[in-house]
């Protein structure tokens, strides 16, 4: 989910920034084409090909019905699709970035023996790692050779990209020698402090986010549907994730039926 302390900063940034970035504030946003033929926000919803909702819940992306080629982070969504910041939308031949704020800096101590969020994880989203978590209970490294954590077999990434330690405020980014640094929510660091919610894309196709369990409560960490999984989910959902009541009544209408049958039977022949 997005930090809404900072909502103010969301915006949705050009590739090449050849255009103004689009503001987004809390509300519904329609996005079209302007007079020019640009993507842009536009104000009659009739015009947009898709629209962008912003609320307490977070950031949605809602597509209209017959639109399509609408992709995020490269795969179509045709529907409805709840967004990260630093996802990258491909709307109508154009592909924008959404951003969210500058991270926070890197502490100068590791806050080693003090994090309350022990058991955050770093979740791949997109990419060869998708749905792999990985747990930050130690330092994680990132990169190319066989001794890495999280192994990018990539001849063009570097052997040692990043490392990743948990600290009191969240978890550490600490560059260690990549050549175009890491991207987080949309913005390009190289050390930085990240929080749960935050989107980590390394080379464009390697998408993480970091998670964690609520202070108050146990269990596994939640895991907040990304775009495609959104839709995924709602298509392919169990017939078991139906109520109980539901799930009984096939029994219920064929035990009415036998006794109906035997009451039929007893009255028959009983009447004989």
């Amino acid at each position: 989910m997005l930090d809404f302390r900072c909502v103010e900063s969301l915006r949705l940034r050009y590739p090449n920034r050849e255009h103004a970035d689009l503001a987004l504030s809390p509300g519904v946003h329609a996005i079209g084409r302007d007079a020019d033929g640009r993507t842009a926000l536009v104000r009659d919803g009739a015009d947009a090909v898709a629209q962008v909702c912003v609320d307490r819940r977070g950031v949605w992306l809602q597509v209209r019905e017959g639109v399509r080629g609408l992709h995020v982070n490269g795969r179509p969504v045709r529907r409805m699709a709840m967004l990260r910041a630093g996802d990258a939308i491909f709307l109508d031949g154009v592909e924008l970035l959404l951003l969210a704020g500058e991270p926070a800096p890197a502490p100068a101590d590791y806050g080693f023996g003090e994090a309350p969020e022990s058991r955050m994880v770093i979740r791949g989203i997109a990419g060869p790692h998708h749905g792999r978590c990985y747990p930050l209970d130690k330092p994680r490294t990132i990169g190319r050779a066989s001794e890495c954590d999280i192994r990018i077999d990539d001849a063009s990434f570097a052997e040692r990209h990043a490392r990743l330690e948990a600290h009191a405020d969240g978890v550490v980014l600490r560059d260690m020698g990549s050549v175009e640094g890491s991207l987080v929510n949309g913005r390009p660091v190289r050390n930085a402090l990240l929080r749960p919610g935050d989107q980590l894309v390394l080379e464009s196709q390697h998408r993480f986010v970091i998670e964690a369990p609520s202070r108050g409560g146990g269990g596994e960490p939640p895991h907040t549907p990304h775009p495609v999984e959104f839709e995924a989910e709602e298509r392919t959902r169990p017939a078991a994730a139906l109520p109980s009541s539901v799930r009984r009544m096939p029994w219920l209408l064929l035990a009415a039926a036998l006794l109906a049958a035997a009451l039929s039977l007893l009255l028959l022949y009983g009447a004989s």
